[in-house]
C-alpha cells in the first residue's frame, strides 16, 4: 500500500482531501499531514512517504523548496502539487522538477485520482517488486480494491462460478467501450443503451464458454475486463477475434484499451487501470485499438504558452478581428498537449478559458441577459461533447455566434472610444494614467473627455481607473506572497498609504485582512 503525506497551511483544505478519496481503492493510506514546508520535509526524511500532496504556497519552506530537498536527496518520493491560483513561473519550475502534476483548486475527486494514479504508475516503474511483493496474492482482494464491497461481492462470486484456472496464465487488463459515433448513429439513447448491455453481454457469455477471461469491474460507459492467456499473443488473437465477431453481427467497431499484462495475481489491478486509462484516450486520438505500451506524447507546450496565447485572442475578440479564430486553434491545440490523456482537466481549462473570456467582455460591454446565459448554457454543454475534435468545433462555432451576434451589433455595444479606452487602461493600469493622456489619445478636451466617459458609462473616469486597480490587486494578492509596496507599485499607485487606504475603501478591509479572510472562508 503506497504511503502519502498531505501538505497545506489551511487544516480546512487537509480535511477535505481527507474525506474526497477513498484512499483504500487506491491502493493508498494518509500516513501523516503538515501545515508548513519545513514539517512536511522533516516527516519526508522520517517517515519516508511514496507520495506527497501538496500546496505550493506555504510558510517556512515552499512546495517548491521541498521538492528540490527531495530531489537532491535522491529520494524516491512522488510529488503532486495543489494551488489556489495559476502561478505559471511556480508550474514551469514545478515540472521541471519532475512534480508528477500541477493542480488547480478546487481540486475534483476524478483529477486527483488520475494524479495519484500516474504516480502510483511512476513508483511501480521505477521499483516493481518492491510494491507488488506486500500485496496479498488472492483475486478477491484485488476485487475488493476496485469495487464497493456489494460490487465486489457479486463479481467475485460471477468469476467463482466460471470456473476459470489462472495457474501459468499471463493476464491483461481491456477496456471495451462503444464508440459515441455508434449511439448518434442510433439517434435513440435508450435504443443505444440496450445495444450495450447486449454487447457486453454476449462478450461475457463467450467469455464465461471459453474460461478465459471475465469482468473485474462495470462502469457507466465502459466495461473492463481480464483476458487470461498461454502467452500475449493469445490474448491478442482473442481481443482481435472478438472485435471481428462484434462487427459482424451489430456493425459497430468496438473501442478497445489493452493494458499492461500481468502474470502475478496482486498486478490485476495495475492491469485494469492502465486498461481503462488507455480506453479514454479515445477522447483525444479516436483510436479504435489504443494500447498502453505504445502510448506516445511530447509535452511540448507551458502555461506560458497558454497565457500569451489567450491574451492574443482576447485582444483579437476585442479588436473584433478574424485573427481570434487562428488564436483559438491555437489555444486548442496547447489545451490538447497540456492536459492530454485527462478529459476532466482539458474540459475545466476550456470552461475556465471561456468564463474568463466572458467576464472580459462584460467589462467592456453588456450583453442581454437571454445572450449572457445562452453563453453560459454553451458552456455548460462542453462536457456533453464526446471528443476532443468535436470539442474544437463545438467552442468555435459557439464562440462564432457570441463575437457575431453580440459584439458585432451597434444597439448593444458601447461606442467604439468607450471602447479603446477602457481596452488601454485594463491593459496599461499599472502605468501612470492621467485623463489628460487619455484624452490626447482619443483627440478630445480633458473637460469633454470627463463628461463624455460619465454620459456613455455612467461612471467617472477616476472612480473606473480605481476600480480596475482594486480588481487587479485583488487577484493579484491571492496569487502570491507579495508585499503591499510591491502590490501598490504593479497596480500604478507611488505611495503606499495612499493605496492602502483606497484598497480599504473599495474591499472595507486592509490587504491583509482581506487575503486572511478569503482563506479563512475557503475563497481563492
Amino acid at each position: 500500500m503506497f504511503k502519502i503525506i498531505l501538505a497545506d497551511d489551511e487544516p480546512v483544505i487537509i480535511r477535505g482531501l481527507k474525506k474526497l478519496i477513498a484512499w483504500d481503492k487506491l491502493d493508498a493510506q494518509v500516513i501523516a499531514d503538515a501545515c508548513d514546508g519545513e514539517e512536511l520535509l522533516g516527516k519526508v526524511r522520517k517517515l519516508q512517504p511514496d507520495i506527497i500532496i501538496s500546496d505550493v504556497a506555504m510558510p517556512k519552506m515552499t512546495g517548491l523548496d521541498v521538492i528540490e530537498e527531495i530531489r537532491k536527496n535522491h529520494w524516491n518520493v512522488k510529488v503532486i502539487f495543489l494551488s489556489g491560483y495559476q502561478e505559471f513561473d511556480y508550474v514551469k519550475t514545478a515540472l521541471s522538477r519532475e512534480a508528477v502534476d500541477y493542480l488547480l483548486k478546487p481540486v475534483g475527486k476524478e483529477e486527483l485520482e488520475h494524479a495519484i494514479t500516474r504516480a502510483e504508475q511512476m513508483l511501480r516503474a521505477d521499483h516493481p517488486m518492491e510494491y507488488w511483493q506486500a500485496e496479498k496474492n488472492d483475486v478477491e482482494q484485488v476485487f475488493k480494491k476496485i469495487n464497493s464491497e456489494y460490487e465486489s461481492r457479486n463479481l467475485y462470486q460471477h468469476f467463482q462460478e466460471i470456473g476459470i484456472e489462472i495457474q501459468g496464465k499471463v493476464f491483461a487488463g481491456i477496456s471495451l467501450m462503444l464508440p459515441p459515433s455508434f449511439a448518434a448513429r442510433l439517434e435513440d439513447q435508450n435504443m443505444f443503451e440496450l445495444m450495450r448491455f447486449t454487447i457486453f453481454q454476449k462478450i461475457h457469455e463467450h467469455l464465461k464458454q471459453n474460461k478465459n477471461g471475465f469482468v473485474i469491474k462495470r462502469d457507466t460507459d465502459i466495461d473492463n475486463l481480464i483476458l487470461l492467456g498461454d502467452d500475449e499473443g493469445s490474448i491478442e488473437e482473442e481481443i482481435s477475434w472478438i472485435r471481428r465477431w462484434i462487427r459482424e453481427q451489430y456493425h459497430v467497431g468496438l473501442v478497445v484499451g489493452i493494458g499492461r499484462t500481468a502474470k502475478q495475481i496482486s498486478e490485476l489491478k495495475y492491469a485494469y487501470k492502465t486498461a481503462k486509462f488507455s480506453c479514454q484516450l479515445y477522447y483525444f486520438c479516436e483510436e479504435e485499438v489504443i494500447r498502453y505500451d505504445q502510448i506516445s506524447r511530447e509535452f511540448h507546450s507551458s502555461f506560458d504558452d497558454y497565457t500569451a496565447c489567450y491574451g492574443r485572442m482576447r485582444q483579437a475578440v476585442f479588436h473584433r478581428s478574424g485573427e481570434w479564430k487562428d488564436c483559438l486553434k491555437e489555444l486548442m491545440d496547447i489545451i490538447e498537449n497540456l492536459h492530454y490523456g485527462n478529459r476532466y482537466a482539458a474540459e475545466n481549462r476550456c470552461v475556465a478559458m471561456l468564463l474568463d473570456l466572458l467576464r472580459e467582455i462584460q467589462e467592456y460591454t453588456k450583453p442581454a441577459e437571454k445572450d449572457r446565459k445562452s453563453y453560459e448554457t454553451f458552456v455548460s454543454n462542453i462536457r456533453q461533447v464526446n471528443t476532443y475534435r468535436e470539442l474544437r468545433i463545438f467552442i468555435r462555432k459557439n464562440l462564432q455566434w457570441f463575437i457575431d451576434e453580440i459584439l458585432s451589433q451597434e444597439n448593444v455595444k458601447e461606442k467604439d472610444v468607450i471602447r479603446q479606452v477602457k481596452y488601454y487602461i485594463r491593459e496599461h493600469y499599472a502605468e501612470d494614467i492621467r485623463l489628460g493622456k487619455i484624452a490626447d489619445m482619443v483627440y478630445m478636451n480633458p473637460y469633454y473627455f470627463s463628461s463624455f466617459f460619465k454620459k456613455e458609462t455612467g461612471q467617472n473616469f477616476k472612480n473606473y481607473l480605481i476600480e480596475v486597480r482594486m480588481k487587479a490587486a485583488g487577484k493579484l494578492l491571492m496569487e502570491s506572497d507579495v508585499t503591499s509596496y510591491h502590490l501598490a507599485s504593479a497596480v500604478g499607485y507611488k505611495d503606499v498609504k495612499s493605496f492602502v487606504e483606497k484598497f480599504r475603501e473599495y474591499y472595507g478591509d486592509t490587504p491583509t485582512e482581506y487575503k486572511k479572510n478569503r482563506k479563512e472562508n475557503g475563497v481563492f
